[in-house]
């Protein structure tokens, strides 16, 4: 192997962060980078930091030296010597791109993506189609919240290295949290094309589909993603909703105590399956189920009205009342607990009270108006 193969064998592992340029080696220091290297190849990080510190001291004005040094620096996470070397690079050898990347990968790194895109630019002008300083100058606006100039750049590595998956999942998540789901899809879909094991492109996707509600995408999707890891609640939690959607009552309720099993914390699974628990009228095990889920998140409205209407189903009435007050204490223009209260005034007689609620719900425009007012009538 010869020498410049063996330094840049540096860059291993680093596609995301850099396409190596390939300074020049100056020959002083010529033997302490093929160490160096050498110590890369056997994974021995520090040994070839110091390697190339010895390269360093032999010829402080070698750029491939401080290149390959910022990269050892980088591996064994010293981002602050990491910053230097590769500015020493930059000084040494200004229109070297690759170092220009790995410095803005260090300042994102190190919580400084204002600093890091004012490097990627000026190393944009040095190798403007350079992919991998657009996808790190990708993610240096996305941390700055600029979303349209980072997708901007993630578009741009596609066009330039359309074989590069995280760029299409970077994309794609930006797409979708603008609500663009349908692209969103699409690159998720090339993402998975390309990297078929990349489960994060996998569940984003079964996410979009369900935003556009194709609840059967997304039910087949998290069903394939769960094959690949059974203990995800969330992808559990996801197939739930989608059952549910589809009408598909018994699958949805094993989804939901799925994703309980695994995570016992998880409120919104233990309020989704008491839910489900009351379509199939199990009201002792739904009024647990939310009780567990108001125990969790005592803030969760959608938990009270749920334990209210287990609570009626169970005929315990004054803990479906309790329920739905603390409802209301939390959200005082929840329609689901106005109409559990407007029930119970109507079934203990209280006409009164019932019609006050009803008149609260069509003032709320709701069409559970429609739904007391039959009760009241009945």
């Amino acid at each position: 192997m010869s020498v410049r193969k063996r330094a840049i064998l540096a860059l291993m592992g680093l596609f995301a962060l850099t396409v190596y340029a390939g300074p020049v080696l100056a020959s002083p220091a010529e033997k302490y980078i093929e160490r160096g290297a050498l110590a890369v190849e056997e994974g021995n990080y520090e040994k070839a930091a110091a390697a190339f510190r010895l390269a360093v001291k032999a010829d402080p004005e070698s750029a491939a030296a401080y290149y390959n040094l910022g990269v050892a620096y980088q591996h064994l996470d010293m981002l602050k010597q990491a910053e230097e070397s590769f500015r020493e690079t930059i000084r040494l050898r200004p229109d070297y791109s690759g170092a220009y990347v790995n410095l803005g990968s260090v300042l994102n790194d190190l919580g400084r993506p204002g600093d890091a895109v004012g490097v990627l630019q000026k190393g944009l002008q040095a190798d403007f189609e350079n992919p991998s300083l657009h996808y790190n100058l990708g993610s240096a606006w996305e941390k700055l919240g600029n979303e349209e100039k980072a997708l901007e750049h993630f578009q741009m590595v596609n066009k330039l290295a359309p074989e590069f998956p995280d760029a299409w999942h970077r994309a794609g998540v930006i797409l979708g949290r603008m609500k663009r789901y349908d692209e969103a899809i699409r690159h998720y879909r090339k993402a998975l094309e390309l990297k078929p094991d990349l489960d994060i492109s996998l569940f984003n996707l079964g996410a979009a589909m369900g935003s556009l509600g194709d609840w059967k995408g997304q039910a087949e999707t998290y069903e394939k993603l769960l094959k690949r890891q059974p203990d995800l609640a969330l992808g559990w939690y996801n197939l739930g909703v989608a059952r549910w959607r589809l009408g598909q009552m018994p699958e949805a309720t094993r989804a939901f105590r799925k994703a309980t099993e695994l995570d016992p914390d998880y409120a919104y699974a233990w309020n989704n399956l008491s839910q489900c628990l009351l379509r199939s009228e199990d009201y002792v095990d739904a009024v647990v189920a939310a009780r567990k889920a108001t125990e969790l998140e005592p803030g969760l409205v959608a938990a009270w009205n749920s334990l209210g209407l287990a609570s009626l189903g169970a005929e315990d009435i004054s803990a479906a009342e309790a329920a739905y007050r603390k409802a209301l204490e939390l959200m005082p223009d929840s329609p689901e607990a106005h109409f559990g209260l407007g029930l119970i005034s109507a079934v203990r007689g209280d006409t009164e009270g019932a019609r006050e609620k009803l008149r609260i719900l069509e003032n709320l425009g709701s069409p559970l108006a429609d739904r007391l007012r039959k009760q009241i009538n009945g």
